[in-house]
């Protein structure tokens, strides 16, 4: 090793070392045991819904969900339920809504999705729920924003979203 990647490494641990402390004392600022700080949560099942009735053809519709200010949202899995005028339904006769969603959390900015997608290719039903391929944390005072187009050509629909997961309760030192 030469002497300047010496020290461009030793300048690099420096940097490292002074993170790991910021974030000790940042710990230690809010009462956390620096060696147990993860241990200090409590998670607690929780389904977030929004409904959306008569969406006629051609139509969009928004809804935001406001995550609660006493915790942290962990979402797993997504469910949906459609019906036409409030139909009875049966398994064989279960609706399959012409409709496209996109989700966007406002504590981030971003968008969870780079365009809108059919809602059955994103949301499951009760039985077999959409199970997502990583866990999506939504921060306390967050909005999830939701928005619904119909594009069928003559369907009015009523959509049920289901955002299930956890509450992550931060536990005081």
């Amino acid at each position: 090793m030469t002497p300047h990647e010496r020290q461009a490494l030793q300048a690099k641990m420096r940097r490292l070392e002074d993170a790991v402390s910021v974030r000790n004392q940042r710990l230690a600022a809010l009462g956390q045991d620096v060696k147990t700080a993860d241990q200090g949560v409590k998670k607690d099942f929780y389904i977030y819904e929004e409904d959306f009735s008569s969406v006629a053809n051609g139509a969009t519709a928004t809804g935001n969900i406001n995550i609660q200010a006493d915790s942290d949202f962990v979402m797993q899995k997504l469910t949906y339920f459609a019906d036409i005028s409030a139909a009875v339904q049966t398994d064989s006769s279960r609706v399959i809504p012409l409709m496209t969603v996109q989700i966007k959390d406002t504590g981030s900015g971003r968008d969870l999705l780079e365009t809108a997608a059919p809602v059955s290719n994103l949301f499951g039903t009760g039985e077999l729920p959409f199970i997502l391929p990583t866990p999506k944390l939504f921060l306390a005072r967050s909005t999830i924003a939701i928005t619904v187009t119909n594009f069928s050509a003559s369907t009015t629909y009523n959509l049920r979203l289901s955002f299930i997961g956890y509450k992550v309760f931060r536990m005081g030192g």
